[in-house]
């Protein structure tokens, strides 16, 4: 009789599950780069005020290791513009700051992608009615 080990498995679970989790969708977003993470920061006083966590974030360019530091992502629409800012490692947050036209503070969770991994939805575990 074979026998199998499990402890890999179950320590690579969370990562294997973590990699399969949805991105955030970026498609019709923006950012702005800048020189300094202060010129980002004065950039986006406003939406800072209104509630808007991390809204810069630094990335080193070339060779020669200079730093750029981005603006959070910008999308503008009917309902107002959306702001997504990043989280403590520099990734996308997965929700920030809308403003409406009128001047409405309200929180925005950004659409998402799926990878093709678990996902929960409405229908998960319903049973149908006999």
């Amino acid at each position: 009789m074979k026998k199998f080990h499990l402890p890999l498995l179950v320590t690579a679970l969370p990562a294997l599950l973590a990699a399969c989790a949805d991105d955030v969708d970026l498609d019709g977003y923006g950012r702005r780069a800048f020189r300094t993470d202060a010129e980002c920061r004065v950039a986006y006083k406003r939406e800072l005020q209104r509630g808007l966590t991390n809204p810069c974030t630094s990335e080193r360019v070339g060779s020669s290791g200079r730093v750029l530091y981005w603006g959070p992502y910008t999308s503008r629409g009917a309902s107002g513009t959306s702001y997504l800012g990043y989280d403590q490692t520099g990734k996308v947050a997965r929700s920030g700051l809308q403003l409406s036209p009128t001047g409405r503070v309200n929180t925005y969770s950004a659409p998402t992608v799926s990878r093709g991994g678990f996902s929960s939805s409405a229908r998960a575990g319903s049973t149908a009615a006999s």
